[in-house]
């Protein structure tokens, strides 16, 4: 069946690339006044924003069409922008943090910019011009003070709330073991907010949004959210290795934290918590005994208990999107939004 979200993200991504490459974004970060000092890292930060998916730019895109109209969307083409720059900061710190080299398969920015710690220090501080960027955007944009004011500090604190769901996301790489309401917490704070509810919340505030609508955008994107995380964790351990474009045991062999995992410590015997602990999370590990930890999360019903608990998310959005006040096309661009993120198997 066609999904008319996906056909309107892929025509806004090319809107968005195209301001972009004819040098819109360059033009706002020249306002600034640094290019003489930061011109080379003015470059990477763009650079480095290349190659994304900019479902977040278009989420605040329909947030703001919901409530001004589906043909007034790309009135917030640059403040969608925000999400653009600061994802490119956060992702260059994020690579950081998990010494990862590679980003869209190009190489990272710390590796971009230089060898070892030098990359590392210029890459950091790149990233925090494009989280400060991400604000400033706002700021320049033709708004009412009143509205940006608003559209500010809703920002600040999705942002907060990003690097909280990091630090607890880096907690759990060291914590032996995690709840469920932690695992659910960390989901909602680092994936939802960024991910779905941030940018749509954005988008109604620019477009005047009450508080009730923007109350029920909101719980509608942060159920969306968690549910597209617990499925990603589901994918992340029984996904196809050919759809995933990455190894199956890889978040096995890190010893991920997830709602599997928790659910198998509340359900598994001892001796079997032993036998999965004495592979789950070791780098050292074999293909043969990681795989036959997986089948122990078959075997206890973790993997049954995530699909239920994703589908619940799911159920929950559309419960909240049946209360929205929206017109019929605005509902089918939101209902395609939840099955993008839901119904993925890879």
């Amino acid at each position: 069946m066609k999904n008319i979200f996906i056909d309107n993200l892929k025509n806004f991504k090319i809107k968005c690339d195209g301001f972009i490459s004819c040098g819109g974004l360059s033009d706002f970060l020249s306002t600034f006044g640094l290019d003489g000092v930061m011109g080379e890292y003015i470059d990477a930060l763009i650079r480095h924003s290349d190659g994304g998916k900019r479902i977040r730019a278009y989420l605040v895109s329909l947030g703001y069409g919901l409530f001004k109209g589906l043909n007034r969307i790309d009135d917030v083409l640059v403040p969608s922008l925000s999400y653009e720059l600061f994802q490119t900061g956060i992702l260059a710190h994020d690579d950081i943090i998990d010494n990862s080299d590679y980003r869209r398969f190009k190489p990272s920015m710390h590796k971009d910019l230089g060898e070892g710690h030098d990359g590392v220090s210029k890459s950091i501080c790149v990233g925090d011009f494009g989280i400060v960027s991400a604000i400033e955007i706002l700021d320049k944009c033709s708004f009412s003070a009143e509205t940006k004011l608003r559209a500010i500090s809703h920002q600040n604190k999705v942002f907060s709330a990003t690097i909280a769901g990091e630090l607890k996301d880096i907690e759990f790489s060291y914590k032996e073991r995690a709840e469920e309401r932690e695992i659910l917490e960390m989901y909602r704070l680092k994936t939802a907010q960024y991910t779905v509810s941030g940018p749509l919340v954005l988008g109604a505030i620019l477009a005047g949004a009450d508080d009730e609508e923007i109350r029920l955008i909101s719980e509608f994107g942060d159920a969306v959210g968690i549910s597209f995380q617990i499925r990603d964790d589901i994918l992340g351990m029984f996904g196809e290795e050919d759809k995933l474009g990455k190894s199956n045991i890889s978040d096995m062999c890190e010893g991920k934290k997830t709602v599997l995992v928790s659910h198998f410590d509340k359900t598994a015997s001892d001796e079997l918590k032993d036998e999965f602990y004495s592979v789950y999370g070791r780098e050292d590990s074999g293909e043969t005994e990681l795989l036959a930890a997986r089948k122990m999360l078959e075997d206890t019903g973790s993997l049954k208990y995530a699909e239920d608990l994703c589908k619940a998310y799911t159920d929950k959005a559309k419960k909240v999107l049946d209360n929205m006040k929206i017109t019929d096309d605005k509902r089918e661009l939101l209902d395609g939004l939840l099955t993008y993120m839901t119904s993925r198997n890879n």
